[in-house]
């Protein structure tokens, strides 16, 4: 915690964090959502559609962090903040590279 900084004033808290924390909020309900009713359908005997859902949950839940640093870039560049959208594609890339090179595993 920041000493200085009043938790309860949103005021303090810069509008960038409030998209990025929004969007991994939505991800993350949407891959619990989808994990949770697949593996319902799953319990309840229907394993035709059920590890599709649980798959697609997974990819969501994966997704999510990525997608992060793509609004993020997103962000930087609209405010003409090229450092921290430098910083943003470095990520993007490192990501990319261990996609790449973890697939195979």
């Amino acid at each position: 915690m920041v000493v200085g900084i009043d938790p309860e004033d949103k005021a303090a808290v810069h509008p960038i964090e409030l998209v990025l924390a929004r969007l991994l909020r939505l991800g993350s309900m949407v891959a619990a959502a989808l994990l949770a009713v697949g593996i319902a359908l799953m319990v309840f005997g229907h394993t035709g559609f059920a590890p599709r859902l649980i798959t697609v949950g997974l990819l969501v839940l994966l997704g999510t962090p990525v997608m992060r640093v793509v609004a993020a870039a997103i962000i930087f560049v609209k405010e003409r903040d090229w450092h921290f959208a430098l910083f943003s594609l470095v990520v993007l890339c490192a990501l990319a590279v261990g996609i790449y090179f973890g697939k195979g595993m």
